[in-house]
């Protein structure tokens, strides 16, 4: 079962905010990949392309 505090950050942890977070850790990826050039990098990625691609509504995949 999911504490209180869980429930309330997914409350709080809406798509918006979820875009918001992914969009400034993929910024925040690429000026520290110019900035300083190494493989630890790929940290901050793949948390920010989890959270902005998870962000988007099913409806805008299936419109076919």
């Amino acid at each position: 079962m999911a504490s209180k505090q869980l429930e309330s950050f997914r409350e709080w942890f809406t798509p918006r905010r979820r875009r918001w977070a992914g969009g400034v850790l993929l910024m925040t990826w690429i000026v520290g990949l110019v900035a300083y050039p190494s493989s630890h990098w790929l940290y901050v990625m793949i948390p920010g392309v989890i959270f902005l691609f998870s962000a988007w509504p099913p409806e805008v995949h299936d419109k076919r």
